[in-house]
């Protein structure tokens, strides 16, 4: 068996996931193999509860420890893990003993410390008090996909939670929006010694204050991503959920459409029409990195049901058990994440040979036509839309910056500069520069700058955040270029 194979066969024993995200060049003859991040070794995990609550780990063993909440704890994937909730309000003397199964862990990119960057195990007021009542809930928690981004403002200690009717539609819904790392389950049976004990596996926990951990004493017991599948092509291929990129051309391609309007203008894009001998045109950026990772809970309840049976003298009376909680929305549910369906298809024919003679779809935003049908001629204007890459020779390049330096919390403010530079020999004139921006930004209303004589808007994209432009009336003569800015606040 090559190696190949071998790494192929341990991706799914792993339960390592393919990626439909990321995207690697082919690999080139004497080119060195590309650096895959690895993915961290702990999952940082911080128990969020209410004021006064007690978190211990590995409880009723001789290795438990206590602590106030909220507290941080580094947990070895692959494992099942129990808590223990003490010293609750109102409900002396009475404990819960969640139970947490580690699915993955973050995998850092360059200055980016794991530890920091910790998965809310969050247990609020209502979860408490429904679990003590008998409810079982189950959280499922996973790092967002950048590209499904719900387009919503919350961190880490604030995480959002969507309503889920059931475990299996939790863990469904959290694995088509991202990438799952842990599931805590609260309110499920009282665990006994055997239990604790089985749970309790020396180094498997790092407490908070140590700064190294020892060996396990056993094996995990639960796939969880580690290796991705390695394409014996295109090689393997990095996890996209902890970064987000802006910039570029995504999905359709940019073009110039009828009435020489902008199309292919995609979330993330950046367009910069421009008129050149007579013709209208368009170029596009580079793309920029934004290092953010972002959780979200997927929350599942099962409450208590059943009746309870009072004989009386005059016969049987039954009364039924409360079940309204059963639909409990969460704060923020009402946000969708379906994208218009005119987005979903992203494929267009290029060609079409029909008897009637030939056709051509150029990919414009409305296809354009030349035929001969019966002797009638049927005419389109032939739209062809224009990609420039950034080289030298393009009539227009333009570079889009960030002044972020490494990872960033939500909540953060960063500036985008977008530079645009005549680079061939002529004129051009009315240019326009948009930026659709990501449903992760939020543009900051005010911040809009241009060094040259401009007209700027800002309306709402498909995301659930905006399209900023700039109108630039006037001439660019050749050599000449500009600035825009701008500030977004990053959710």
């Amino acid at each position: 068996m090559n190696v190949a194979a071998m790494m192929l066969l341990g991706s799914l024993t792993a339960g390592g996931q393919p990626d439909a995200h990321a995207v690697m060049a082919p690999p080139q003859y004497g080119a060195a193999a590309p650096v895959i991040p690895t993915p961290a070794p702990l999952l940082a995990a911080k128990a969020i509860a209410p004021k006064g609550v007690r978190v211990t780990a590995y409880p009723g063993t001789p290795l438990a420890k206590s602590y106030d909440a909220p507290a941080t704890f580094g947990l070895r994937p692959g494992y099942t893990y129990r808590f223990e909730l003490s010293n609750i309000a109102h409900h002396p003397g009475r404990s819960l003993y969640p139970e947490v199964e580690v699915r993955g862990t973050l995998v850092p990119r360059p200055g980016m410390k794991y530890m920091e960057w910790p998965t809310p195990l969050y247990f609020t007021a209502n979860d408490i008090e429904r679990a003590l009542l008998g409810a079982v809930i189950t959280k499922v928690i996973y790092l967002e996909d950048p590209e499904k981004a719900i387009p919503a403002q919350f961190g880490l200690n604030d995480p959002l939670e969507l309503p889920a009717d059931t475990e299996r539609h939790a863990i469904r819904d959290a694995i088509a929006n991202g990438r799952v790392v842990a599931i805590l389950r609260l309110g499920n049976r009282l665990p006994d010694v055997d239990l604790l004990n089985a749970t309790a596996i020396d180094g498997t926990i790092l407490l908070p204050g140590e700064g190294r951990l020892k060996s396990p004493k056993l094996p995990p017991t639960l796939p969880y991503y580690a290796v991705k599948l390695f394409d014996p092509l295109l090689g393997p291929k990095g996890p996209a959920e902890e970064c987000f990129t802006d910039g570029g051309d995504k999905l359709d391609v940019l073009g110039i459409g009828p009435n020489n309007k902008l199309g292919g203008l995609n979330p993330t894009d950046v367009g910069v029409e421009f008129t050149i001998g007579g013709k209208r045109k368009v170029a596009t950026s580079n793309v920029v990195c934004l290092c953010v990772p972002r959780f979200v809970i997927q929350r599942a309840e099962i409450a208590p049901e059943g009746f309870d049976l009072q004989i009386g003298m005059q016969g049987l009376h039954g009364t039924h058990s409360a079940q309204g909680l059963r639909e409990r929305m969460a704060a923020m549910s009402e946000i969708g994440r379906e994208k218009p369906i005119a987005n979903i298809a992203t494929l267009r024919p290029r060609a079409y040979i029909g008897s009637v003679g030939t056709s051509f779809y150029l990919g414009s935003s409305r296809p354009s036509i030349l035929a001969q049908v019966d002797g009638v001629a049927v005419k389109g204007a032939v739209v062809e839309p224009e990609v420039m890459t950034i080289y030298p020779s393009a009539p227009l390049v333009v570079t889009k910056s960030v002044d972020a330096n490494g990872p960033l919390e939500s909540g953060s403010t960063v500036t985008f500069t977008i530079k645009y530079m005549n680079m061939s020999g002529r004129a051009m004139t009315d240019l326009a520069v948009s930026d659709s921006l990501s449903g992760r930004l939020e543009y900051v209303p005010g911040s809009n700058q241009s060094d040259r004589a401009a007209n700027f808007s800002a309306t709402a994209n498909e995301a659930g955040s905006v399209v900023v432009k700039w109108d630039v009336p006037g001439t660019l003569l050749p050599g000449q270029g500009g600035t825009v800015k701008f500030k977004a606040k990053v959710r």
